[in-house]
């Protein structure tokens, strides 16, 4: 059975008591210290957030006050962030590969005294804008060493180690026990626990608050309608200052789970994968893209044979997946069919499914079983969000029998809306509305279509939606309604049985000349399907037509450079190459057509090749969405020489 929580549970800081208190020797954490695992119990993680709070309360922290935390994944981040909490503060987290321009404007904005850092690198980083930062007094270091700081340290900054102030918790701890309890139960639902900078695709970051009722909804409701049964094995890929990921760990909490951290590469993926053996992992599409990549790769430089019934059987559990999902009524939607449409694709997709079957499970001991191994041989339950995930990546792993249940959410909605579930595995949708959540679709005057069916904004209502915007009740107000609606800003449209689609951003829209508006998401996802391009962004605001800004896959087209006998030194050399530039051109005609879906105005015509892959944090926020006004500034001259 799933695991319920109890009513009287309204805070996080309850939730872990209440899971100490019957799990207390349950591991809860496996990290890695020089490729050591170490395991962390419940109990063992209590303590450590109760002998922290402990030293962190000789630095006069006050209820509500922002504490900063820049750093990546590591069991320390959450005991820092547990102890924050615990004070009845809020905590502004953000990652290490943030922009010394970003944490400027976000530490400057939120009023932070007291930073958490991950190490001297951190440190570094926030020294070089100290001087704007007059607020900022204390740095508290997960990790490193004094002499390590290349910085100047200026007077009236004290700088501080994890390690240290957790043993001077643990002197401190008996003292200040019975206040630390007393704060504890102060903390009310409705209080803020966070405030989570939005990574700025269009503009300045904005300051989301959520609150703890915010949070526990997604606690509550999410076990029980993905069927998260108590003692998972979860693997940790996202980082944990993304409401994602964290919202998971709490989750992780509530359900007394095992949790690994890991990272998204395969020299640490597989190891974990088989230390682990997970049953439950999140990732963004970008990582279930690189496995199918990898996969695909892998197979395709071994022997012929065993590429010949690779092939072979992944088409057959495509075509049988599909079958199967017909005749299921897990198809897409949006109007009624005609009876007798309906009735010859029930009978074919039947027969597809009994000719069929044989194969498919041949397939599974053949090919499919020996994927699935790979992820350690448990892994039920792949959960994808943060972005769209590419149709082919989704076929792929439904046909080996790897369903990924793909989500929607925003950091406003901390995060989850709606998730497919096992029963209801959608293809080409995230599912419908989470439990309490309600969703609409509205026109461009916020007015609900009298067709839900139809594209139109997406507009949620429910208690997972944000306090608002710190500092920023004008930005709040123009996306909450009075009524409690919020304007999500995605285009998407319902199936006739509530399943949601997502087909777009309403700001991303692309209007040429002619008046026609094109969603540039769709078709970036197609052409990602190639293994030439690793990444790429649809333009042509106010053009007649639109062209493509490509990154090409570089291990892939340095191989098709080889293989052609092009002479070249350096990969701009390949990419000026004119065979190079005709082969992108074929792969853009060929991925985006009528025959493919799409319209005749949406084709391709100029592209441009960069050599220069989007960086995280420059180009592509920290959860991988393109940062389209930032990339059309930087590649204007490009871009204007595309179209001359």
């Amino acid at each position: 059975m799933h695991i319920k929580l109890p009513e009287n549970l309204k805070t996080l800081i309850e939730v872990l008591k209440n899971t100490v208190k019957g799990y207390p020797d349950k591991i809860f954490l496996k990290h890695k210290i020089d490729n050591i695992y170490y395991s962390i119990t419940y109990q063992e993680f209590y303590n450590k957030v109760e002998a922290f709070t402990a030293s962190l309360m000789q630095f006069d922290v006050k209820k509500n006050e922002n504490i900063a935390i820049v750093s990546e994944n590591m069991h320390k981040w959450l005991i820092a962030d547990y102890s924050v909490m615990s004070l009845g503060a809020k905590d502004v987290p953000r990652g290490s590969d943030s922009t010394a321009q970003e944490l400027l404007y976000i530490l400057r904005h939120a009023d932070i005294r007291i930073s958490f850092v991950e190490g001297p690198e951190q440190a570094d980083k926030l020294l070089s804008i100290i001087k704007d930062l007059p607020k900022l007094k204390i740095f508290i270091m997960f990790s490193g060493n004094m002499k390590d700081i290349k910085t100047r340290i200026p007077e009236g900054l004290k700088i501080y180690f994890f390690d240290d102030l957790l043993k001077k918790g643990f002197e401190l701890v008996e003292k200040y026990r019975s206040q630390i309890e007393k704060l504890q139960n102060e903390v009310k639902e409705d209080d803020v626990v966070t405030i989570i900078y939005t990574s700025g695709t269009t503009g300045t970051p904005k300051g989301v608050m959520l609150t703890h009722k915010n949070i526990m909804h997604n606690i509550r409701v999410l076990p029980e309608i993905i069927h998260i049964y108590s003692q998972e094995r979860w693997l940790s890929i996202l980082p944990v200052w993304h409401v994602f990921e964290r919202t998971i760990e709490y989750i992780i909490i509530s359900t007394f789970g095992l949790m690994c951290y890991s990272k998204p590469t395969a020299k640490h993926l597989l190891p974990d994968f088989a230390e682990i053996k997970p049953t439950f992992m999140v990732a963004v599409p970008r990582v279930y893209e690189a496995l199918y990549q990898g996969i695909v790769s892998k197979v395709k430089n071994g022997p012929k044979i065993k590429q010949i019934l690779f092939n072979f059987f992944i088409k057959i559990g495509t075509i049988y997946k599909k079958c199967f999902k017909i005749l299921a009524g897990l198809e897409p939607l949006f109007e009624r069919e005609n009876i007798f449409k309906m009735i010859y694709k029930k009978t074919y997709s039947l027969l597809g499914v009994i000719f069929l079957m044989s194969l498919y499970m041949l397939g599974d001991i053949l090919v499919y079983k020996k994927i699935r191994e790979k992820t350690g041989g448990c892994l039920r339950g792949p959960i994808s969000g943060g972005g769209a995930l590419p149709e082919f990546v989704d076929k792929f792993f439904s046909a080996i029998n790897l369903e990924i249940l793909e989500g929607w959410g925003l950091t406003e909605t901390a995060p989850v809306i709606g998730v497919r579930i096992f029963e209801r595995l959608v293809p080409k949708t995230v599912g419908a509305a989470a439990p309490e959540v309600q969703i609409r679709i509205c026109g461009d005057n916020g007015v609900m279509l009298p067709n839900q069916h139809e594209k139109g904004i997406v507009y949620i209502k429910g208690p997972n939606v944000m306090k608002g915007y710190y500092k920023e009740p004008e930005k709040t107000k123009a996306v909450i309604s009075d009524d409690g609606w919020f304007n999500t800003g995605d285009l998407g449209r319902l199936t006739l049985k509530g399943d949601l689609q997502l087909t777009g951003r309403a700001k991303d829209t692309i209007v040429l000349t002619g008046g026609e508006n094109i969603e540039p998401g769709p078709i970036e996802d197609k052409l990602l399907e190639h293994p030439l391009i690793h990444q790429v962004m649809v333009v042509g605001q106010d053009k007649k037509v639109i062209g493509a800004l490509i990154v090409p896959h570089e291990e892939n087209l340095i191989e098709f450079a080889q293989k052609h006998s092009i002479n070249f030194n350096t990969l701009e050399d390949i990419c000026n190459d004119t065979t190079v530039l005709e082969e992108y051109r074929k792969i853009c005609k060929s991925k985006i057509n009528m025959k493919n879906g799409f319209k005749d105005y949406e084709r391709i015509v100029p592209i441009a090749l960069l050599k220069d892959p989007f960086q995280v944090g420059v180009e592509i926020t920290h959860s991988l969405k393109l940062k389209r006004n930032f990339i059309l500034d930087k590649y204007i001259s490009t871009i204007e020489k595309m179209f001359r």
